[in-house]
């Protein structure tokens, strides 16, 4: 009697989750991230207090996605990263073939747009998701070292777009709460970008639309070489980032 109950419970609920399954769904996420850079660009010029003196910035993540159950199309999400980092220190180096030897102003601005195509695994494992596919990265910042006393001014456009490999983990529950990872990666040559990313978050009881607030840890290493971005670069970005999310099924 009770394996009789059992399988008509799982029979009547199997259309549901189809159903579930079937819906399309769209959403965005803002979150504010508050980076610090450590490194060196351009052969050596420190971005740390020893050299650019780099303050930590809050940075802006604006992500918009739209998933869908149709085989073998990608889904899609859009990612713009806003990050403008300002110094006040001093370098006896050089930088884009200019030599410094004084006190200095300096902005290094890390922003950059991604283009995500991935598809989700059809893990039979309840409250996991696991995505995978390629993401385009376009940045369009720069690299700017101002001397204060021979007012000499050097800049490097870092306008380069890299492709990368992209994986995400979601870990769901029945109680709203969650953990997530993503990463994105390429190493080629002199060339390398890890992109990581971990947080924890929890989406709100409300019905009709999925509202969600996030906490976590975003970490970019850069390596690039003067063919890529026109000067050597050996740095990484990284820190906290606490937003919200929103999605809509349909």
């Amino acid at each position: 009697m009770k394996k009789t109950a059992i399988a008509a419970f799982l029979l009547a609920m199997t259309p549901v989750a189809a159903q579930a399954d079937l819906l399309f769904t769209v959403g965005a996420k803002a979150s504010i991230w508050n980076a610090e850079a450590g490194g060196q660009i351009d052969e050596g010029v420190s971005v740390e207090k020893d050299g650019l003196n780099l303050d930590s910035d809050n940075g802006q993540q604006l992500t918009v996605f739209f998933e869908h159950p149709l085989p073998f199309i990608p889904n899609l999400k859009l990612k713009q990263t806003s990050l403008e980092l300002k110094g006040d220190g001093n370098i006896n180096a050089t930088f884009a073939d200019q030599t410094f030897n004084e006190n200095v102003n300096s902005t290094l601005d890390l922003s950059h747009s991604d283009l995500t195509l991935y598809w989700g695994l059809p893990l039979p494992v309840p409250f996991v998701d696991v995505n995978f596919g390629l993401t385009a990265r376009q940045f369009d910042g720069v690299a700017e070292v101002s001397g204060k006393t021979t007012t000499v001014n050097e800049s490097v456009d870092l306008d380069f777009v890299m492709p990368l490999v992209y994986g995400e983990v979601k870990i769901n529950s029945p109680f709203g709460l969650y953990a997530s990872a993503d990463v994105n990666y390429i190493g080629m040559g002199g060339n390398k970008l890890s992109d990581i990313s971990y947080g924890i978050g929890y989406d709100l009881p409300i019905p009709v639309v999925d509202i969600g607030l996030e906490a976590g840890y975003r970490s970019i290493n850069l390596k690039a070489d003067k063919d890529l971005a026109d000067i050597d670069t050996d740095f990484d970005v990284s820190g906290t980032y606490f937003g919200a999310s929103l999605a809509l099924g349909f």
